[in-house]
This record gives C-alpha cells, sequence and structure tokens, in this order.
C-alpha cells in the first residue's frame, strides 16, 4: 500500500522520467543478453575449429609444442624463453630444443638437451572420453636416447615428460601450434602488353 501512495504522490513529469528510464534499462539488458549469446556462439565456433586443428595436427603428425614452462621435482618451476623450447614433429622426424636444470649422470654437465632425429618408437592414443591424445615416442641422435611421452588436451594445451640416460626424468607444459601446410601457387602466365 505505501508504494502505490509513493507512486500516487510523485509529479506527473518525474513518473514519466521513472517509465523511460525502466524501458532504456530493459532494452540494454535483453540487448546485452543477445550479444553475450552471440558472443558464446562466437566463442564455442573458434573452440571447435581450434579442436579441430589440433586433432589435424597431431594424427597428420605436424606440429610443434611450444614449451614455456619446466617442473623440477624439489624446487618449483621455471619459465622457458618462447621460441627457443620446442619440440618439433614433423612427419618422420622430431627436433628438441630444450632448457634442462635437474640432476645428471656423466662427466659433461647438461644444461640443455639439443637433438634433431627419427623416433625408432612413435605410439598415438587417443582418449575418447576425455578428448586428448597422448604421444610415446623415443628419439635416438648418436649415442643418445630420449623417451617423450606428451599428453595433448584437446585445445592444444601440452604436458610432455623428457627422460634420458644421462638426465632425470623432467616435465615440461606448453601449447601445441600446428605446422601450416605450404598451398602451392601455380606460377601465372605472363601478360602480353
Amino acid at each position: 500500500m505505501k508504494f502505490v501512495s509513493i507512486i500516487t504522490n510523485i509529479h506527473p513529469m518525474k513518473k514519466l522520467l521513472l517509465i523511460v528510464l525502466a524501458v532504456v534499462c530493459l532494452a540494454q539488458f535483453t540487448a546485452s543478453g543477445k550479444t553475450n549469446s552471440s558472443d558464446r556462439n562466437k566463442r564455442y565456433e573458434k573452440k571447435v575449429a581450434r579442436q579441430e586443428k589440433v586433432k589435424e595436427a597431431v594424427e597428420s603428425k605436424s606440429y610443434v609444442i611450444e614449451l614455456d614452462r619446466l617442473y623440477m621435482s624439489r624446487y618449483g618451476n621455471i619459465n622457458l624463453s618462447s621460441g627457443r623450447n620446442y619440440i618439433i614433429i614433423k612427419g618422420n622426424s622430431a627436433a628438441i630444443s630444450a632448457g634442462y636444470m635437474g640432476r645428471q649422470r656423466g662427466l659433461i654437465p647438461v644444461a640443455g638437451i639439443r637433438l634433431n632425429g627419427k623416433p625408432s618408437v612413435y605410439k598415438l592414443h587417443k582418449n575418447e572420453a576425455k578428448g586428448n591424445y597422448r604421444v610415446e615416442m623415443e628419439v635416438t641422435e648418436g649415442s643418445d636416447t630420449f623417451h617423450i611421452t606428451m599428453t595433448i588436451s584437446e585445445n592444444g594445451n601440452c604436458s610432455a615428460i623428457i627422460s634420458g640416460a644421462k638426465i632425470d626424468n623432467t616435465r615440461y607444459s606448453g601449447n601445441l601450434v600446428p605446422i601450416e601446410k605450404k598451398k602451392t601457387v601455380p606460377e601465372p602466365d605472363y601478360i602480353k602488353l
């Protein structure tokens, strides 16, 4: 009852102003709701497109894992320099460049892992329930053999464990970047003037 008496006591011009403000606010909220749903749809489409790219890259063995973090068992983690720490898988060849900090066996100190070679073992397992991939491979160059186990999520996040005869198991995290296929553009015919 008090609310009705308050409204009746308001000047007619103030009533009109309140009604106009209420309509504008209501219109704004409904418009933002439509925008949010279209934004959600766009994000969902981007997510699905990203998942397709990751799936295609992993199954075609054509991707780069850009490592951004090195985890040490006792000391925490280290942020790695971008562009210098990676795992490249391209067909039947692999390249690894990764920083290392941990225990080592042998006389020569190990400050990093640098390796170019062909995987002697390459196993790809897909977990349908979670939508992620598990890649296991062994890469040999000279007398060094490294065992790499990677778990790649459907959105491209990756966790990798690298182990070898001279180093401890070392865990890294990073992101998958698909290697784009070069599009061959035919040479244009010469133009006669």
